[in-house]
């Protein structure tokens, strides 16, 4: 539905086995708040859904589950 060239929004609970040009999840430390038993496994979908840009926002601090990984990230749009 919609132009190729639109914007859309999904649920994290609607994009398995699909592949989007980019990902955001926003507040991510929320997610881990509020999902904690279903949070890597929504990481994992979505992350593995971008196939060319995956990015990630936090409102205090990352999960401690994917503190290590924190080496791989940008702390501001700037240093893309």
């Amino acid at each position: 539905m919609g132009d190729d060239n639109d914007v859309r929004i999904y649920d994290k609970k609607y994009i398995k086995g699909l592949e989007f040009e980019a990902v955001f999840f926003v507040d991510i430390d929320q997610l881990a708040e509020q999902s904690p038993d279903l949070f890597l496994k929504y990481l994992y979908v979505g992350s593995s859904r971008a196939a060319t840009f995956f990015a990630m926002t936090s409102k205090k601090s990352l999960p401690d589950s994917i503190i290590s990984i924190r080496g791989q990230f940008v702390d501001n749009w700037q240093d893309i």
